[in-house]
């Protein structure tokens, strides 16, 4: 092998050979671009804010360099691709909603008549072969209706792709918020997204992009290593502009752990309603995307919503100012061509967006600075819930406990003759932990659970009295109704038998669970007249229970579904109490709650016996229940959880620890979007075209191919192979003649060269884009403790 190498190096010195050896090695002949364009096959969209999906199969291990959008901003609002394993459907298109099977990742998204895209050199989108992505889901969102006489849309995306592998691969981070709401008459209102990253290894972001909708003015977005040190500024858009990938002011690092943030400002000084996070053009979105680079295989990170709402709080002051008029970038999204000069370039960085919301898959994340005064003392946590304005009321047992001696074995309290709990049992917060009100003292004996309605009548429930009490807003503490009979348990319909929750109805009827003893649910009128009573003790379904412990009320679904503890499952009426199916836990479930207006039922669960707990997520269909995961604190550990709840804006997921009382705060998330609406009619024209596009032909700005002289070229491969063809005969020959000594013929003795490039360094993404300064803020001090428990 030694002597074969050093033939071979002398032979440099012949010209022939020389040039020989160049072409073999590659270094300095570009590689075949495949330049493939993915199409709507001709469609007409139906409806307005129509989302479409076509696939692609992937069918060799490849790299995207570069992406060109093949569509109009008057038809197409905007146009994503993502990689998947496999897609949704296997139809030719499907409304979407939901893009694959399984987790996917983001590549590549369009919006706002963005130009053509190009990757820095040594960085390539990994496709096929070794990666994840056997599929390219492309999603369409259509603004508006085609009529009939309309040709069908064939919107798309071009990619160019190469064999030849990179130096680093590239990935996108996300920074978004899929709730939340802008009031109006506005001139500055703001949204923000916080969170820690939770990549595993450190990443190199390059480029981002903004995205927003008519509202939106100014999105920025920032890094910190900790709490303590300063902000940096990682990249500031106008998302008026087109939005493509802007290369950032300087190179940044993101290590795992460290803070990330973004700010979104909207001006709504027209609008005279509320405008929502939302997936349609009348809506509105917070977006930041970066586009970073990384050795080895890059991955497709997210932070979604305000995880760290104390540090966002931080930003600096500069995120609220606006960037200067550019004509150009100005008039290019609504439809004014930007007339270039000849020698201008129109290949610019990557241009993104996402449908953020819809019915999406969420998640849950705790909350990790979320604290109350470090002066509050609670008991045993029974019971919280939250009012229309996202304040918090926890209902706790003050110094008293319910334990083995509590009742009788008729079920009656024993220790009445102590009086009522001195302390004041209902203690109020606001959204980040700040006290704000407390009553309730010397009323109640052993609290259990608490509803606030939609007028914020607040239902309370104490299973020593074996009473309901509804307590009203108009500031005195007495009750407007109370049902049962004090310290009397019962079985009729004027008794209860430690009762539980209670869920209340838009027109005021409502129901309650009861309870630990008679194994039903009642249903009253506005005026507390008992309409309808099911259920009864026993475990075959359906209307037999052991312990009806909690309700979760969505109406809008016709839905009631109760957690039936002693049997470890959910069961579900409608409001009429028809059963329609049960959902079995791995824990038992102690408590239920709808996310506002959605069909996600959020479930606590316990072990008393082990003292665990344990908080899920179902997808509540018409038939049955769908696991979307289960969530865990990120430094404490459950232990019985007792209640869940709610915020109205369905952001916030609050839970009741019931010993050592501690309210947890998790805060609700997306991760793919999961829209259930019917699929659309397939068409029968396929989606995929592809033109390669060779060495001895290159794209011009115009879109049009220009021919470079390929006779010389010819010659040189013909030459080639000659050479090679010699080369080869001759290494036969000598192989020949010593086979004895070295062994059968090895083709790779010849020559060799590795796939990957030397290492030379990233080069930066070229476009041009405004200045834009930096700005630090001080940090704020670490989370603390939500509760002290009792002494």
């Amino acid at each position: 092998m030694k002597r074969s190498l050093v033939g071979l190096k002398m032979s440099f010195h012949h010209p022939l050979i020389c040039l020989v050896m160049l072409l073999v090695t590659c270094d300095s002949l570009p590689s075949e671009i495949v330049r493939e364009e993915i199409r709507m096959p001709g469609f007409r969209p139906p409806a307005e804010d129509y989302y479409v999906c076509t696939a692609v199969p992937v069918n060799e291990e490849k790299y995207i360099v570069q992406y060109e959008a093949l569509a109009e901003a008057s038809t197409a609002h905007h146009i994503l691709l993502f990689g998947c394993t496999e897609p949704y459907r296997d139809t030719v298109t499907w409304e979407c909603g939901m893009t694959c099977k399984g987790d996917d990742s983001i590549m590549f998204a369009w919006a706002k008549n963005a130009p053509p895209t190009k990757l820095p050199d040594n960085v390539g989108y990994h496709i096929g072969g070794e990666s994840k992505i056997r599929y390219i889901v492309m999603q369409v969102h259509y603004l508006r209706v085609f009529n009939s006489s309309e040709t069908p849309d064939r919107s798309g995306i071009a990619i160019y792709t190469t064999k030849s592998v990179p130096q680093y691969t590239q990935g996108i981070l996300l920074l978004a918020s899929g709730f939340g709401t802008i009031p109006p008459h506005k001139e500055a209102a703001t949204l923000e997204v916080s969170c820690r990253f939770d990549g595993k290894k450190t990443i190199h972001p390059f480029a981002f992009r903004t995205h927003g909708h008519f509202l939106s003015r100014v999105i920025s977005a920032y890094k910190k290593p900790t709490i303590h040190d300063e902000w940096e500024e990682l990249g500031k858009g106008n998302p008026q502009w087109p939005q493509s990938f802007y290369p950032m002011k300087q190179e940044h690092t993101i290590n795992p752990k460290d803070i990330l943030a973004a700010r979104c400002v909207y001006n709504s000084t027209n609008q005279d309603t509320v405008t929502r996070i939302g997936s349609t053009h009348k809506d509105e979105m917070c977006n930041f995307y970066m586009m970073y680079y990384v050795e080895g295989e890059a991955g497709y990170h997210t932070c979604f919503s305000n995880w760290l709402p104390k540090q966002a709080n931080t930003l600096p002051s500069d995120s609220m100012v606006t960037l200067p008029p550019n004509p150009p970038l100005d008039q290019k999204p609504v439809g004014h061509e930007h007339h270039l000069d000849e020698h201008e370039d129109t290949t610019t960085a990557l241009s993104f967006g996402i449908k953020i919301d819809g019915n999406e898959l969420p998640l849950m994340a705790e909350a990790q600075d979320w604290f109350s005064p470090s002066d509050i003392h609670i008991g045993q946590l029974a019971g919280l819930d939250t009012d229309s304005r996202d304040n918090l009321v926890l209902f706790h047992r003050g110094s008293f406990t319910w334990d083995a001696t509590s009742f009788d074995a008729n079920q009656n309290y024993r220790h009445a003759e102590k009086g009522a709990i001195p302390e004041k049992t209902l203690i109020q917060f606001d959204s980040s932990g700040a006290l704000i009100n407390s009553w309730g003292d010397n009323f109640f004996y052993l609290p259990h659970g608490v509803t606030i309605d939609d007028e914020n009548n607040m239902w309370l429930t104490d299973v020593a009295m074996h009473q309901v009490f509804k307590f009203t807003t108009n500031g005195t503490w007495q009750a407007a109704l109370t049902l049962g009979e004090k310290f009397k348990s019962g079985s009729d319909e004027k008794h209860f038998c430690k009762p539980t929750d209670v869920a209340v109805m838009a027109d005021g009827s409502f129901f309650i669970s009861d309870g630990y003893c008679n194994s039903r649910i009642m249903y009253f009128d506005v005026r507390g007249h008992v309409i309808r009573v099911w259920g009864t003790f026993g475990k075959e379904t359906p209307n037999r229970f052991n312990v009806v412990h909690s309700l979760a009320l969505s109406e809008t679904k016709n839905l009631l579904c109760v957690a039936d503890r002693e049997n470890g499952r959910i069961q579900c009426f409608n409001t009429e109490g028809k059963f329609l199916y049960e959902h079995p836990c791995d824990v038992k479930p102690f408590a239920l709650a709808f996310l506002s207006n959605t069909d996600k039922l959020v479930v606590a669960q316990a072990n008393q016996i082990q003292n665990t707990g344990a908080l899920s997520l179902l997808h509540m269909l018409p038939d049955r229940a769908n696991s979307l995961g289960d969530y865990n604190p990120m430094i404490l550990s459950f232990k019985t959880l007792h209640d869940v709840a709610t915020s109205h804006d369905g952001q916030s997921v609050y839970v009741a620890q019931l010993e050592p009382p501690h309210v947890y705060k998790f805060m609700m998330s997306v991760k793919e979007s999961a829209d259930s609406r019917i699929d659309a009619k397939a068409l029968s024209s396929g989606p995929f075209s592809s033109h390669k596009v060779m060495p001895g032909e290159m794209s011009t700005k115009n879109g049009e191919s220009q021919k470079v002289p390929i006779i010389v070229g010819a010659i040189l491969l013909a030459a080639l192979v000659i050479i090679l063809l010699g080369m080869l005969a001759h290494k036969i020959s000598k192989t020949r003649q010593r086979k004895d000594i070295h062994g059968a013929f090895d083709m790779g003795n010849i020559f060799s060269s590795s796939s990957r490039p030397d290492k030379t360094g990233f080069s930066p993404l070229a476009t041009n884009e405004d200045n834009y300064s930096d700005s630090e803020d001080d940090a704020i001090n670490e989370r603390k403790s939500f509760v002290k428990t009792v002494n």
